[in-house]
């Protein structure tokens, strides 16, 4: 155990998602705080990171051996998963399925993912959600499907539902509720939101909440 201006638990956490923009700060933040990191990726040889704490398995996260494989021993998934894929889309709903089962095999019970918000619960009749919609259809409804596998399910979750995501850098400076007012121009860094799944790993209040 270390401290600093908060107690961190040391973990063993799986990344999933880990080459985009949020997982690779997913991934860099939570060395940074001690944590022993595992990465599923399609490609190793292209992982940009080295750490002696960091482990990069080969697989792909549709294929349930390969999440299975690293999700054992685990004690928790944060999810990054998402795809700049056209059309219909469903790497957030097929990997989610996956961890779930993986989940239940392994005894891992805590799981956070990178949703959006205006999907779900958060698709409300406002012009940001229009705008998202018409753009991005066939993503907010993966979105949709994954978080619905979620709320379904019996693990100790927790979705993050970010407006746009831009590549600042860490502020600790946003706000977090179930029903924040999101306007056409709001946004957040990739970074802020790496810090919050990782600071809310531990936080009971976040567990079943959007």
């Amino acid at each position: 155990m270390i401290f600093s201006r908060e107690r961190i638990l040391l973990l063993k956490l799986v990344i999933f998602g880990a080459t985009g923009g949020t997982g690779r700060q997913l991934v860099e933040q939570a060395l940074e705080r001690g944590h022993t990191i595992t990465v599923l990726v399609r490609h190793p040889a292209t992982f940009p990171l080295e750490h002696e704490r960091l482990t990069v398995i080969e697989g792909d996260v549709r294929n349930l051996a390969n999440v299975e494989a690293a999700v054992a021993g685990q004690d928790a998934i944060l999810s990054a998963l998402g795809t700049n894929q056209r059309g219909p889309v469903s790497v957030c709903t097929d990997g989610v399925e996956r961890m779930l089962k993986a989940m239940n095999s392994s005894q891992v019970r805590r799981l956070l993912v990178v949703s959006a918000y205006g999907a779900a619960e958060s698709h409300h009749r406002n012009l940001y959600n229009l705008f998202v919609w018409a753009s991005m259809k066939e993503k907010m409804l993966d979105k949709e499907r994954m978080e619905d596998l979620l709320q379904h399910s019996d693990v100790e979750w927790t979705l993050v539902g970010p407006p746009a995501l831009t590549n600042g850098p860490r502020t600790q400076h946003y706000q977090t509720g179930p029903d924040l007012h999101i306007a056409v121009t709001s946004h957040i860094s990739r970074a802020d939101i790496a810090e919050f799944m990782l600071r809310s790993l531990d936080d009971r209040s976040t567990v079943g909440k959007a």
